[in-house]
């Protein structure tokens, strides 16, 4: 019974320590601990910054469009139409079969 209530009071006093490290921001001098509700989020501190910078408004939609838009000039583009479903992705296309040979001509030695 003893040797159960002492890894009981171990286990205790480790949760109690590992607490006591994580929720405290002194600890880790270049890491901040913001809590936002029930989620916790890590983020390290950077010298370099002054502040996070994001900007809602700043948003344009020139950020979302291609600088370089080119256009399809293949023949074998895709175009609209109906899907058709079992149809194989390359399809099997046989190459044209060889012109027959001619008979060379002896020209008359007959």
């Amino acid at each position: 019974m003893k040797v159960s209530e002492i890894w009981v009071c171990c286990f205790l006093v480790a949760t109690a320590l590992l607490v006591f490290i994580f929720f405290n921001g002194s600890s880790f001098p270049n890491m901040e601990f913001p809590q936002n509700g029930d989620v916790m989020s890590v983020t390290r501190a950077s010298r370099k910054l002054k502040g996070n910078g994001y900007d809602p408004t700043a948003v344009d939609l020139e950020d979302y469009r291609h600088r370089i838009d080119p256009v399809p000039s293949s023949k074998a583009s895709i175009k609209p139409g109906p899907i058709e479903h079992g149809t194989p992705l390359n399809p099997y296309i046989p190459k044209p079969p060889s012109p027959p040979n001619h008979p060379k001509s002896d020209n008359g030695s007959t």
